[in-house]
């Protein structure tokens, strides 16, 4: 076997592994994958088990029974589609929703997949509870779903006391026929109120039996096999909004999938919480890799849902003990949720505008500095280029008898030039430090002409010439001719300069 042969098992094998990792889920819902029960159950079941760190992969099917019935010709054609299409599939659990499809599986699972081993099966939606003493423990789990009766008529009692007719509505289903028994087991509890039981497969014979009566209290049980006069099934929202066309209705349900525009809410069956909880059976299998230690829920974890706006339109006020423990849908939103992307918007800009601010403060800051920078390296060039040119001055004025010198107005730096300081017989070390030597050596008479014309030459931008004496430290007098202007950096008078010519 070459070294290619070796690489391409070894490949193989561990895409293999790598594939084996993942569990595989086969799904079977009872109804279409649009209807709001079946979709809620089911993306809670998968959200649930996403959450945990292993990986999953799903094989969904519906047998979409609010449409079709489960006759056993379809039963038998639906059973030969998924055997052809999931031959090769060999799933390590299977998940279902809502009776029709636990029925199918129960009786065909074993037939379907041809595992070596049992594949463990786990459900919700289940209203048969039945099937809880005929399912074998060692195969299936899960969650069953109990409509509770009782807690909603307690609700219509709390919401109108003075009520004495419930109307129950369903759609002559086998779900319904369930339920109304349930609800007849009841009836002796609540012997001061009068129930109405109305039943029928299609929408109009409902309409036409609902009361007219002000503030009439109707219950939804189930509603999904509705149909109307052509025999089309309408979706739950379509059948509630044609009921609704009857002003004196408050209706409650007790199926989340049913909290649409007009339903007031109720203590429902909660498809999410009949998902989350199925799911959390499948973790618990395989975390222990075995059903001994799994119960199935036959408590069905309802929860109490209302609408806020359908309960302000029917002037229905909680409890404050319901409203504490339940969950309340279409709340008004404050100013915030109510313009939350406005504010966003709003928001973004700002930050855009404050980002953009400092880009460029930043940008002026490197300019700013940067000028800086070139203004001292200007500086520096230029305080060697006039230490050239002193230098040169100098040279040349100690030739011609002629004095020079410099004030930095800013820094209050004094140069004098070496001819001058050879004339007035004046110590370096002596002159260094002090602004105020040449006024010392100006004569008496002529102080207050030279200050002026220093003044002057400091605040216009004019070339000054006067002429007056000067005395040197050994006593000698000169008379000169001062020529005086001040030098200009970067537009700001920055050198004040004064050329002496000796006349004697």
């Amino acid at each position: 076997m070459n070294l290619f042969k070796i690489f391409f098992i070894v490949f193989s094998v561990s895409i293999s592994l790598f594939a084996s990792e993942k569990t595989k889920i086969f799904v079977l819902h009872s109804y279409s994958q649009e209807y709001k029960w079946t979709k809620s159950q089911h993306n809670s079941f998968v959200s649930t088990l996403e959450a945990r760190d292993k990986k999953f992969e799903y094989y969904s099917e519906y047998l979409d029974t609010k449409r079709l019935s489960m006759t056993e010709e379809y039963q038998n054609r639906f059973l030969a589609y998924l055997k052809h299409k999931y031959s090769a599939l060999e799933p390590d659990l299977i998940y279902v929703t809502d009776d029709n499809a636990l029925a199918f599986m129960y009786k065909n699972h074993e037939s379907l997949f041809k595992n070596k081993k049992k594949i463990p099966l786990f459900f919700s939606g289940i209203n048969n509870l039945r099937m809880h003493s005929i399912l074998p423990k060692d195969t299936f789990a899960g969650v069953y779903e109990v409509k509770e009766i009782k807690q909603n008529i307690e609700l219509i009692k709390q919401f109108s006391p003075q009520t004495r007719d419930i109307y129950f509505v369903g759609d002559d289903s086998d779900t319904y026929a369930s339920i109304q028994q349930e609800i007849q087991l009841q009836h002796d509890t609540f012997k001061n109120l009068n129930f109405y039981y109305l039943s029928d497969m299609h929408i109009s014979k409902i309409k036409d039996a609902l009361p007219n009566k002000p503030r009439s209290f109707v219950l939804l049980t189930t509603i999904g096999n509705f149909k109307d006069d052509n025999n089309n099934t309408l979706l739950p929202k379509e059948s509630i909004e044609e009921m609704k066309k009857n002003p004196n209705l408050i209706i409650l349900s007790m199926e989340d999938a049913y909290m649409h525009k007009g339903v007031v809410g109720g203590y429902v069956t909660s498809g999410i919480k009949q998902g989350e909880e199925a799911a959390k059976l499948v973790i618990k299998f395989l975390e222990d890799n075995s059903m001994q230690n799994l119960s199935s829920l036959t408590h069905s974890p309802n929860l109490y849902l209302f609408d806020s706006k359908e309960l302000t339109e029917s002037r229905i006020i909680l409890s404050e003990y319901i409203s504490r423990n339940a969950t309340i849908i279409g709340k008004d939103k404050g100013f915030i949720e109510k313009n939350t992307s406005v504010l966003l918007n709003i928001l973004v800009t700002l930050l855009f505008i404050l980002a953009v601010g400092m880009i460029l403060m930043y940008a002026i800051q490197r300019k700013k500095c940067s000028q800086r920078s070139n203004s001292v390296q200007e500086i520096e060039n230029l305080k060697s280029k006039l230490s050239s040119k002193d230098q040169f001055i100098n040279n040349i004025f100690s030739i011609v008898a002629i004095g020079y010198w410099k004030l930095n107005t800013q820094t209050e730096e004094l140069f004098v030039s070496q001819s001058l300081l050879e004339r007035l017989v004046i110590d370096n070390a002596i002159y260094k430090d002090d602004v105020n030597l040449l006024s010392y050596f100006i004569h008496e008479n002529d102080k207050k002409l030279f200050l002026e014309n220093v003044n002057q030459a400091k605040e216009t931008k004019k070339t000054l010439t006067f002429k007056h004496k000067i005395v040197s430290s050994k006593k000698e007098v000169f008379n000169v001719t001062h020529i005086m202007y001040t030098e200009y950096i970067n537009h700001a008078p920055s050198l004040l300069i004064g050329i002496i010519k000796f006349e004697n």
